[in-house]
């Protein structure tokens, strides 16, 4: 501590100026022969905690610093945090469907499932979530999948030829019609939909095309069509559907009524 102030000073100017090594060794020369005197550093002040007054704004109590949470060791866990509605405290673990702290991801695991394990053929239908809803598969899907273009095992109970010999749910004629319109631009930039030029692709209606076969962008069943599993839904489902016929609890009319709202 004996030169502080003065090395530290010589420190700063060598670092911010860059001053050369003449002024440098003069200014060695002054320290040793007592030209330069040294002054003793003064002690700086500790600081006191400054009391927060509460505001009208603020009802908040001003925390000590040895209890505020930057002052709190890393490895200590927080608290779990509550939530005051109207006078009433709500946990955090009430908050979630999980039912758990936030700081416990690690030991969050799902619900055991249990999917039906009945055979094809053996199984109840069941009622369509809503009109023309994708139909829900009440069999084991075991074994079937996973469903590709070249092996899908759905077709061997569910083409409509044979559907009714195995009481199985007919695939429906919107499986076998081609939706997407042959839109096309001309020699001179027009657009053509279905053979006529239109002025603006939103002109473009809904069209339908019969194919003989399935139409490929409906082979994956998977995509739409889902097994069901006995589990108590986390929360309940209200919704009760309105089928305007009576029919339309196990059958599709999609294609009488695809253009519904656009016509």
């Amino acid at each position: 501590m004996k030169y502080s102030i003065v090395l530290l000073g010589l420190a700063a100017a060598l670092s911010l100026h860059a001053m050369d090594m003449d002024k440098v060794n003069a200014l060695a020369e002054m320290i040793k022969s007592g030209k330069v005197t040294k002054e003793p550093v003064k002690p700086v002040p500790s600081k006191e905690a400054v009391p927060v007054s509460k505001t009208a704004v603020s009802e908040t109590p001003s925390i000590p610093e040895e209890e505020s949470v930057a002052a709190a060791p890393a490895s200590e866990k927080a608290p779990a945090a509550t939530v005051s509605t109207g006078g009433t405290s709500v946990s955090e673990e009430s908050l979630g469907l999980r039912k758990t702290d936030l700081y416990s991801e690690d030991t969050v695991t799902p619900p055991p499932v249990e999917y039906t394990k009945a055979a094809p053929g053996t199984s109840k239908k069941l009622d369509r979530a809503y009109e023309n809803a994708p139909p829900l598969i009440p069999h084991s899907v075991e074994g079937l999948l996973p469903i590709t273009k070249d092996n899908n095992q759905c077709l061997g109970c569910h083409m409509p030829d044979v559907a009714p010999s195995m009481g199985a749910t007919p695939i429906p004629p919107s499986h076998f019609t081609n939706f997407r319109p042959m839109t096309q631009l001309d020699k001179e930039g027009h657009i053509i939909k279905e053979g006529v030029a239109i002025d603006n692709t939103s002109d473009i209606k809904i069209v339908a095309r019969q194919e003989k076969k399935l139409y490929q962008g409906r082979f994956n069943c998977s995509q739409c069509h889902v097994p069901q599993a006995n589990v108590k839904p986390l929360v309940k489902n209200t919704f009760t559907p309105d089928y305007r016929n009576s029919d339309d609890k196990h059958k599709s009319n999609l294609l009488d009524v695809i253009n519904e709202g656009v016509e």
